[in-house]
């Protein structure tokens, strides 16, 4: 038995607010309504999620997810908002990776009891993550602001 099966949802909530920080990777499954486009015929994809901020409330995180490519059909404007990691430095990955730091996603800790803690991205990393999302021309000041960006 897991703790998170002996927690209702509020507990679970507490559990994560307490938890998660900056720089945490998540295994988490995502939808469109994180703004993950699922593959034809699937509702959701499991995906490397990375925190880089909270709301004011503590109710949602914002972050980045992590592709192993870049898909090639994006423009080469938004292809370079992709930050390339290493799997020799972040064993967790399966293979070398790329940080897609155009827009930021929402995920809400009322599931956490399914995500899968994988390790976390070290403080200059986060720091050049964080740099890039408030360069995209995908994000607004508001919407980062939300987040504590």
């Amino acid at each position: 038995m897991k703790i998170a099966d002996a927690l209702n949802e509020d507990e679970l909530f507490r559990l994560a607010y307490h938890t998660v920080k900056v720089g945490d990777v998540y295994a988490i499954t995502m939808t469109a309504a994180n703004g993950i486009k699922p593959k034809p015929g699937d509702t959701s994809r499991d995906k490397y999620f990375v925190v880089l901020g909270f709301d004011a409330d503590g109710i949602a995180y914002g972050g980045v997810i992590v592709n192993s490519q870049i898909n090639k059909n994006l423009p080469g404007h938004i292809k370079m908002y992709h930050m390339p990691i290493k799997r020799a430095k972040y064993p967790f990955l399966r293979y070398d990776s790329f940080v897609d730091c155009i827009q930021l996603k929402r995920v809400y800790p009322n599931k956490f009891n399914e995500w899968n803690y994988l390790g976390e991205i070290d403080d200059y990393d986060i720091e050049l993550i964080i740099g890039t999302v408030r360069e995209s021309p995908r994000e607004s000041p508001e919407h980062l602001a939300q987040y504590g960006l």
